[in-house]
């Protein structure tokens, strides 16, 4: 997997491409790292480049998401297509986590 990042104001944006496994948990815990120094207040994470997610993968997202929240902030996962979003489907990942087209 492959990923940028970028701040606007006060919101951190997260780009992933590619497959995204249980190889990439070093990049992801980088990622949580640079959020929580960022001073932003939400992170959108982009998920419409992601062509592949495993099961890994989305402990990950799990990861993303409750270190964001307990800092107080909010993170949104946004246009997951593809694999991708039937793996959120059938996980029921809607309910646990904030999911826009």
């Amino acid at each position: 997997m492959e990923y940028s990042s970028k701040q606007d104001g006060s919101t951190c944006e997260i780009s992933f491409l590619g497959k995204f496994s249980f190889t990439d948990n070093d990049a992801v815990r980088k990622l949580i790292n640079e959020f929580k120094a960022s001073g932003c207040t939400q992170c959108l994470v982009q998920l419409d480049r992601l062509e592949e997610i495993d099961s890994a993968g989305l402990g990950m997202l799990i990861l993303i998401h409750e270190a964001v929240k307990e800092d107080g902030k909010s993170a949104v996962f946004v246009g997951p297509t593809g694999q991708v979003q039937k793996m959120l489907e059938i996980s029921k990942f809607a309910e646990v986590i904030t999911i826009r087209s």
